[in-house]
């Protein structure tokens, strides 16, 4: 005979067990769809999943391509996951595949648009006829590049998915956005272009028309190498010389009128240091910048005019390297003075 006490506590074990078993249910209960928004974007753009049980998704798959979404887990709540089209994502209609811990798999229709998207140019500044190289993403079905700061547009050479070489039109702007068009829609780039042409240009594809050359070293023009067009300035600076690149201008320039000095140059052998500062001619004190300059590889610098916040106006500009212990060629390109 089974006494009444083990009844009972039979009883009790059998209830434990039933909620147990009612726990795991809960916790493997499948997930549901309630919507996909957007149901169609282009590589970056934010999509939300809603539904619910949503907090168990582990991974986020593109179908076409098998491409994974970059996201954290963590994020999820039982009622929306939040991730964004990844840049690799391939064109056209496919599912997005969502997987839980527990291993079960569900999906959602959506198409991936080809909307161009601009992300670097080089280089960034531009005289008529010269070209420059954007990179970016679905750039490969762009039919159209215009200015955004005008009506002007660039000639497409060449185009893949992910770059373009335009050559650029002459333009009475200073600077300006692109904007790329194709059948699907139309994106602006995120950088500015300065257009040469409208700028102190000292030397471009060669001296400005109103630029000496007033260097103390070994200057030349040369088609040797060159950051856009064909030609840069050859400077053969001699060891422990402390030589200098100079630009003299005919007419008194009136540094309040500018933002900033910019210029490529190509290292020579060593890393090194030049100086570069006014020759004021109604100022007093000139003032300098520092700027380093590494071996081999063409770098772009900007120097502001609050660098040379003593001088209100002068007629040159000069480029003194520090020492070198050997003799260094370098080459500069496209220096110019941007205005405001």
């Amino acid at each position: 005979m089974i006494s009444q006490s083990y009844i009972t506590r039979g009883v009790c074990i059998l209830a434990a067990v039933a909620v147990l078993a009612s726990c795991t249910k809960k916790q493997t209960i499948n997930p549901t769809i309630g919507a996909i928004s957007p149901g169609k974007g282009s590589g970056g753009d934010v999509v939300t999943l809603t539904g619910s049980g949503l907090r168990n998704i582990k991974t986020v798959v593109f179908d076409l391509g098998d491409v994974p979404v970059a996201f954290n887990p963590n994020f999820n709540t039982d009622n929306a996951v939040i991730f964004r089209v990844p840049s690799a994502a391939n064109v056209g209609a496919q599912h997005i595949v969502f997987t839980t811990f527990s291993g079960y798999q569900f999906s959602a229709p959506f198409t991936i648009l080809p909307i161009p998207s601009f992300s670097s140019v080089y280089p960034a500044e531009w005289a008529a006829g010269n070209t420059v190289t954007v990179t970016g993403n679905y750039l490969g079905t762009v039919n159209h590049v215009a200015f955004s700061a005008s009506a002007d547009t660039a000639v497409i050479v060449s185009a893949t998915a992910t770059k373009l070489v335009l050559k650029m039109p002459a333009s009475l702007v200073a600077n300006t956005k692109l904007v790329a068009t194709n059948d699907v829609g139309t994106s602006t780039s995120g950088f500015s272009l300065i257009n040469m042409d409208q700028q102190l240009a000292f030397f471009t594809e060669g001296y400005g028309t109103k630029t000496q050359d007033w260097s103390w070293d070994n200057s030349s023009t040369s088609t040797d190498f060159a950051v856009s067009g064909n030609t840069s300035l050859k400077e053969i600076f001699s060891a422990g010389g402390g030589q200098g690149l100079s630009f003299h201008q005919d007419d008194t320039m009136t540094l309040a009128n500018y933002q900033y000095l910019s210029f490529w140059v190509k290292g020579g052998t060593l890393d090194n240091q030049i100086k570069v500062f006014p020759d004021a001619v109604i100022a007093g004190t000139s003032g300098s910048a520092m700027v380093s300059v590494p071996a081999a590889i063409w770098t772009y610098i900007t120097v502001p005019m609050s660098s040379f916040s003593a001088v209100t106006s002068c007629q040159r500009f000069d480029f003194q390297i520090t020492g070198p212990t050997v003799d260094q060629t370098l080459y500069f390109d496209n220096v110019i003075l941007v205005k405001q």
